[in-house]
């Protein structure tokens, strides 16, 4: 009989044990559910994002080439009578003049050899290319059209390089715009720049060769107090793009105006407002998926 009662306690003991497992288990299960109500919470709180303002360096990056430089183009930077400083080859240095727009200097940014040069006493538009450069030296040219149509005129740009497997990162001496080809029919020796393209030029001092690959970065100056909104919530990423701007628990497909990136943020000209509540998921544009 003794026996029997010891192993009835012992069974009892055991069972009483088991309870409390699956007590606490059940108690470790609910505090998890909740943990992960919490943790959905979360997600749903990062699904949104707010324009906000703050401020952006304008950048365009871009894998290229090392080339042998081109003759680049300098233009006015106003309106006005041109008296130039310089002739068909002319050897100039970094800061040289070549020549005046109503008592502004338009200077060389490397040293090089003057290919061509409007004449004096010209009357000439804002932008127009008054001289032709050589530069004898490497360069990385960039396509730039979207990041250029951002910027306004005579934006003075900066530069780095690395060379993949190479030297770098490394300064560009200076970002110019390249020459094209003589216009067709012109009577001058006139070269005219190519609208999308930069050109960065590099030190001579520079340990690099023709044919090796590189990564490019180019700058703007800093633009402040500008509406943003992360790229990744956009549809669009040049000129025009769409939102889905979130108020009073309704979804608004909503058009905005672009302006300059950083590769991460964009700024943002028109279409929302500084503490507006955007989707953090773009606005699917494609038709079908409304059928």
């Amino acid at each position: 009989m003794g026996i029997s009662v010891k192993r009835y306690r012992k069974r009892f003991a055991f069972l009483f044990v088991l309870g409390m497992i699956v007590i606490l288990s059940a108690c470790s299960v609910e505090k998890q559910s909740g943990e992960n109500n919490e943790a959905n919470s979360t997600i749903q709180t990062s699904e949104t994002v707010t324009v906000t303002r703050g401020t952006l360096t304008p950048t365009v990056s871009a894998q290229t080439t090392i080339i042998q430089a081109s003759d680049f183009v300098l233009s006015s930077t106003e309106k006005g009578v041109f008296e130039t400083c310089v002739t068909s080859g002319d050897k100039i240095t970094a800061g040289g003049v070549i020549g005046k727009v109503s008592e502004n200097e338009i200077k060389s940014p490397v040293d090089g050899t003057v290919i061509s040069a409007t004449n004096s006493s010209e009357i000439i538009p804002n932008n127009y290319p008054v001289a032709t450069v050589r530069y004898t030296g490497f360069a990385l040219n960039v396509e730039a059209e979207n990041f250029l149509k951002t910027l306004p005129e005579n934006t003075t740009l900066k530069a780095k390089f690395q060379v993949i497997n190479g030297v770098g990162p490394t300064d560009i001496l200076a970002v110019v715009t390249p020459a094209t080809e003589y216009a067709e029919g012109s009577s001058t020796n006139t070269l005219f720049p190519q609208s999308n393209v930069l050109q960065c030029l590099i030190d001579k001092d520079t340990d690099v060769k023709i044919g090796q690959n590189a990564t490019v970065v180019i700058t703007a100056g800093t633009k402040e107090n500008i509406l943003l909104l992360p790229l990744s919530v956009i549809a669009g990423r040049q000129g025009k793009g769409m939102v889905t701007v979130i108020k009073d628990g309704e979804q608004i497909q909503t058009e905005v105006t672009l302006g300059a990136t950083d590769g991460a943020y964009i700024e943002i000209l028109s279409g929302v407002e500084e503490g507006d509540v955007v989707s953090s998921v773009p606005p699917n544009l494609d038709p079908r998926s409304n059928s």
